[in-house]
């Protein structure tokens, strides 16, 4: 009975040791939460302040976008980019060559009416070789009406006209230039027929109140290749209208 008796003391003076330290801990962990909870008029200020800050970080790069907005706006403006411009391909047009065709001889210095009638052969063309003329003088109102001539050609297959028309000899007016054809006279020569008056087959056409004048006419292919010289020895007489 003794010996069981023993071990009580030590037992309650266990208990009451772990009970002590026990208290201690929770006092301790209660005070520890008491002052780790912040006041509430200290979190408020901190929340007034950060609020402050982001307002202002946010006025700041608002102010940076638009400065950064301008100062492109600037750029822009003082270096745009240049505009190109596309030049336009120039297609030239073909060439287009007319096929030749006779003009109206042009009337030079009147000759002396006495002059030869014939032409010297032309050898160089070897086109016309010769022309003859009917007449010196030829009229409208009296005869002879009419005034032929005559053309030695080297090729009687190659078309050929006569070109003329008349100019006052006092005046130097001129009537339009007409032409007609040269038909086929012989194998080796061509002629026309200039009637000035005297029928209604009158090929000579000038307008009015034309005095004296000078018959001035040239020999021309049809080709419009050969021209020959310009005769004008022959002396007209239009009649009074």
């Amino acid at each position: 009975m003794t010996k069981k008796n023993d071990f009580r003391p030590t037992c309650i003076l266990l208990l009451s040791i772990f009970f002590i330290l026990s208290c201690q801990t929770l006092a301790s962990v209660s005070e520890g939460t008491e002052q780790e909870e912040p006041p509430v008029e200290s979190g408020a200020e901190e929340t007034r302040i950060a609020l402050g800050i982001a307002a202002t970080r946010g006025a700041e790069a608002e102010m940076t976008v638009e400065a950064l907005e301008e100062e492109l706006g600037r750029v822009e403006e003082a270096s745009p980019y240049p505009t190109y411009t596309p030049q336009e391909t120039y297609t030239p047009y073909p060439t287009y060559t007319p096929y030749p065709t006779p003009t109206e001889p042009e009337a030079t210095s009147t000759t002396n009416p006495a002059a030869i009638k014939t032409s010297a052969p032309n050898t160089s063309q070897e086109v016309v070789l010769e022309v003859k003329e009917s007449v010196q003088k030829f009229y409208c109102y009296q005869e002879p009406y009419e005034l032929t001539i005559t053309v030695k050609v080297a090729d009687i297959n190659r078309g050929i006209s006569v070109w003329y028309h008349i100019v006052d000899k006092n005046s130097n007016r001129r009537s339009d230039t007409q032409n007609i054809n040269l038909s086929r006279w012989t194998s080796d020569s061509r002629r026309a027929v200039i009637i000035g008056g005297g029928s209604s087959k009158q090929n000579l056409q000038f307008p009015p109140m034309m005095g004296e004048s000078w018959f001035v006419y040239q020999i021309i292919t049809d080709d419009g290749k050969y021209r020959s010289q310009v005769y004008d020895d022959i002396t007209f007489f239009p009649c009074a209208q």
